[in-house]
């Protein structure tokens, strides 16, 4: 499964079900986090999809770019835009009970945008006829793209770090 949504971050620290700290006298700024979780046992193809339309309005409305990839029970998500709009965004996320276990990786200021137009994409195992090998395709794609994508952001590249560890640990384990 994978979606993208909308920016990145700094600094590691485990996050709890409250506010993030900010410094309001900066909350104009941009910015970015990266954050992992793990998704809850149950979740469906519906409450990603949901998560999917969400996203998609909010991040568009808000100015927010940014990637999140949900593969084997885990999300892993960089968000990038106003800090404000993040930390707010993050705090509703926090509160989502879709998922648990919130690590933030990396949070803070972001030199340039790093996702520019990048709209949701969405992979499941039942659009395929085969989806073990619909699974090993995109894992395989979301490894090369990790290994290829250029980026000047510490909270891209651990993203990418991780989305290709992800990836690589369920290969070795089939």
């Amino acid at each position: 499964m994978d979606f993208r949504v909308k920016k990145n971050a700094s600094v590691s620290s485990s996050l709890s079900k409250n506010k993030l700290f900010w410094d309001p006298t900066t909350s104009d700024t941009m910015h970015e986090l990266t954050y992992t979780s793990l998704a809850d046992k149950n979740i469906s193809t519906k409450n990603l999809n949901d998560i999917l339309h969400t996203a998609n309005e909010f991040n568009g409305a808000n100015a927010i770019t940014g990637c999140l990839v949900s593969h084997n029970g885990q999300f892993v998500q960089t968000l990038h835009g106003e800090k404000r709009v993040i930390f707010d965004l993050m705090d509703r996320i926090k509160m989502d009970q879709r998922h648990s276990n919130i690590n933030l990786v990396w949070e803070g200021p972001a030199a340039k945008e790093v996702f520019p137009g990048w709209n949701m994409a969405f992979f499941s195992p039942d659009d395929y006829t085969n989806p073990s090998k619909g699974l090993l395709d995109f894992e395989k794609k979301l490894i090369t793209l990790s290994s290829f994508y250029k980026a000047d952001s510490a909270s891209v590249r651990i993203f990418w770090s991780i989305v290709k560890d992800l990836c690589l640990h369920q290969a070795n384990q089939t």
